[in-house]
């Protein structure tokens, strides 16, 4: 067996005549032009070769990247976590033998069984995947939480694992809501402890190759707080004796014989152009700039205010109204807690709307009825601040919030504040985003936004030729 890192989590596994491709992602910059794979890499798509069995592990656009998928053939096989969106994604892109893989259950093929193991994290469904071809056993973790059971079970099958690419990078995505950075003490525990119990001949952190880049490259500094080096020197401290490898796009093991042996630089098809991973050094200290609009789809100002005011004064805020009532309901825990809720959009640099313009609404949860008012209210003690085009875009069901979330800041100043005998107690208090929740969970068209973002994807590669 003979495993290559193209790059971030795209891996290709040979074993005999048989060729897996993992959550391809053939193209820089990918996930809507906001990264790109870091080490820095070339790829030569001549150079791929016909592939059996594709593998796409989840739905998050760093794992999940159409325009790569529709560079492969129909013809070829492809297994995906048990999700109607991805199902649905690969089979309007052509794909004609689509399975949804189903955790601890195997998947035989003459050349190679394929086991998917399951993942703990419940916000996304998603598969790890063990591969054993009789003579090696590769386990990529990918991006999946794993149980001691799961281990166990995978022990139980295939003994000792040969090589693991291990989930290890404890991405800081909170600091996407809050703006707060801290290192991951838990979940750095967690990955660890899991690596360490799983026990392999070789360990590779993997699955976490990229970095933003151009105007959102300064988030780097606050959203990679382990690097590969520092797991794995972590992990040489709790046991001396673990054999740990860092692979860069175009590196290989070989399995044979139950001894890994890494090929740098072996494959024809990802070259390493600059191994330093210097721009994802952690550095919660860095310079936090103002929030602006590069409004990169030449949206016009027209149809962004046009938009954005329908939906806050048309959609939004008749849904308060009506949930306000509901015990259960977001608007009437609001009401609760005394928030006062602001949007702030902010529109882009043109002579229509000069720098720093900002337009926005203030919900005041507070007032018998809600009122909705024009403008930022300075009580307002929850608040999200937003880029006009990426709203619209959101709003439209072009964008998702993986798109938009970087365009996005919010913030909460409301707390409870009690007396215990002679002592204060100040607790700060972060509720759910009403703009969020609505937008993803509670409009009319939530239910298939994810559907049409899909197909308006598909109808701009067509549009392409690309």
């Amino acid at each position: 067996m003979k495993v290559t890192l193209l790059g971030h989590a795209t891996v290709l596994v040979e074993t005999g005549p048989m060729r897996i491709l993992m959550d391809p992602v053939l193209r820089d910059p990918f996930e809507s032009g906001m990264v790109v794979s870091c080490p820095k890499r070339a790829f030569d798509l001549d150079r791929l070769g016909s592939i059996d069995v594709v593998v796409v592990s989840h739905r998050h656009p760093d794992h999940f990247d159409l325009p790569s998928l529709d560079l492969l053939s129909r013809d070829c096989q492809v297994v995906c976590a048990n999700d109607p969106l991805l199902v649905y994604a690969l089979r309007a892109l052509g794909f004609e033998h689509v399975t949804p893989m189903d955790p601890q259950s195997a998947m035989p093929s003459p050349q190679a069984e394929l086991f998917p193991t399951r993942s703990e994290n419940a916000s996304v469904r998603e598969c790890g995947m063990v591969i054993c071809d009789g003579s090696a056993v590769f386990w990529n973790q990918v991006d999946t939480e794993l149980a001691p059971d799961t281990i166990a079970e995978v022990r139980r099958r295939y003994g000792r694992v040969d090589l693991l690419f291990a989930m290890y990078a404890s991405q800081n995505f909170d600091f996407f809501d809050s703006l707060e950075s801290e290192f991951p003490h838990e979940t750095h525990r967690r990955n660890l402890d899991t690596a360490l119990s799983i026990g392999p001949r070789l360990l590779v952190p993997a699955a976490a190759g990229f970095c933003f880049a151009g105007d959102h490259a300064w988030l780097n500094p606050f959203l990679f707080p382990v690097s590969r080096e520092r797991f794995a020197e972590d992990l040489r401290g709790l046991d001396s004796g673990i054999s740990v490898a860092l692979l860069d796009p175009g590196d290989q093991v070989v399995l044979s014989g139950g001894d890994p042996r890494v090929a740098r630089a072996a494959s024809p098809i990802a070259t390493t152009l600059d191994a330093r991973t210097s721009a994802i050094r952690f550095d919660p200290t860095a310079m936090i700039p103002p929030l602006r609009d590069p409004n990169p789809g030449g949206v016009r100002l027209s149809e962004m205010r046009e938009t954005i005011t329908s939906f806050v004064e048309k959609e939004l805020h008749p849904h308060c109204l009506e949930t306000l009532g509901q015990p259960g309901s977001l608007a009437a825990r609001y009401r609760r807690e005394g928030v006062v809720y602001g949007i702030e959009v902010i529109f882009p640099d043109d002579e229509e709307a000069p720098a720093e313009s900002r337009e926005g609404w203030t919900f005041d949860f507070v007032a018998q009825p809600l009122r909705l008012s024009p403008g930022l209210d300075p009580r307002a003690n929850v608040v999200h601040r937003i880029a006009a085009s990426a709203l619209t875009g959101w709003i439209q069901r072009r964008l998702g919030w993986f798109s938009v979330r970087a365009y996005s800041r919010r913030y909460s100043t409301l707390c409870c504040v009690s007396r215990h005998g002679s002592s204060v107690r100040v607790e700060s208090i972060f509720p759910p985003d009403l703009l969020m929740q609505f937008t993803i969970y509670e409009a009319a068209d939530s239910e298939d936004a994810a559907k049409r973002r899909i197909d308006h994807e598909i109808s701009q590669l067509r549009e392409t030729g690309s």
